[in-house]
């Protein structure tokens, strides 16, 4: 007699306390799928393309030059405090991170309707596509390191051994994006607008977050004005305290634990398990709205 297994998509235990242990056991057992799957979005990203994979680092690349030729032509007023890193450095460091960070956003929001035909006619955790999409944006990062470390050589820049810590931070940054790309995979199989709306939000909140001009000083002129205006924006976005904590490491050797790290962080991991838990959830739907 043949064994049939047969997959139900049951709502209760979904939403039970149990789903978690067989959230870890699936993602633990289709680990191979998740290598496999990096391996061919890492080699086949950019297949028939003239440039190939200097595509990964032309956007931080070119966004440093434009913002230093601005700089340095005095186009745009970027004043450096005192003792801090050169700005190519600076504008450097910024558009990785937040590259990277828009990147696992931007892959794990895509991935399961960029996979349609898979999603419908073969069962397993379609969470692996979010998984392995973020990974191709792991390399893609590790890529774009290598261009830093070459910066560093190129303007006889040496920052402190200590900022090499960063790479632990990287975890919790990417926790968050995934958690945000969980919540909005399914949503974007039924409105394709998504991708759209996170593209323009991410052009834009590259401008509220120290990325290519350091955070204004917070004077004591009246409440609306728009210096202060753009401190507390700099300061409510997520990111930007990765960002501080990577520029104090850099130029100091020291990460100061400060309240808006400390917050980042840990509601970092709290939206990656609240993503992950809303995606287990609605994954039985997926593949009718595909």
């Amino acid at each position: 007699m043949t064994k049939t297994t047969i997959y139900e998509a049951n709502e209760r235990d979904r939403l039970s306390w149990a789903a978690w242990g067989a959230m870890f056991r699936e993602l633990r057992d289709f680990r191979e799928l998740i290598q496999r799957l990096i391996v061919r979005n890492v080699s086949g990203q950019f297949r028939q393309s003239f440039l190939g994979y200097l595509w990964i680092v032309l956007p931080p690349i070119g966004t440093t030059i434009v913002f230093s030729l601005l700089q340095r032509a005095q186009v745009i007023a970027i004043t450096m405090p005192e003792g801090a890193m050169p700005y190519p450095i600076f504008a450097l460091l910024g558009a990785t991170v937040w590259g990277f960070f828009t990147q696992v956003v931007m892959m794990a929001t895509s991935s399961i309707s960029g996979a349609g035909p898979l999603v419908s006619k073969i069962y397993f955790p379609r969470e692996i596509l979010v998984f392995s999409a973020v990974g191709n944006a792991i390399v893609n990062l590790l890529i774009r390191l290598l261009v830093v470390v070459l910066t560093f050589a190129a303007l006889r820049y040496l920052p402190h051994w200590q900022s090499i810590s960063f790479l632990l931070l990287l975890v919790p940054l990417t926790l968050f994006g995934i958690g945000v790309g969980l919540f909005l995979a399914p949503i974007n199989t039924m409105m394709n607008d998504v991708s759209r709306m996170l593209e323009f939000a991410f052009q834009f909140g590259m401008l509220l977050a120290p990325t290519v001009y350091p955070t204004p000083v917070l004077t004591d002129t009246a409440a609306g004005s728009w210096q202060n205006l753009l401190y507390w924006a700099h300061h409510i976005n997520p990111v930007s305290h990765y960002l501080y904590a990577l520029h104090e490491l850099v130029e100091k050797g020291t990460l100061s634990w400060t309240p808006g790290l400390i917050v980042t962080v840990s509601s970092s991991v709290v939206v990656f398990l609240l993503g992950w838990r809303f995606f287990h959830a609605t994954e039985p739907l997926l593949a009718e709205r595909l």
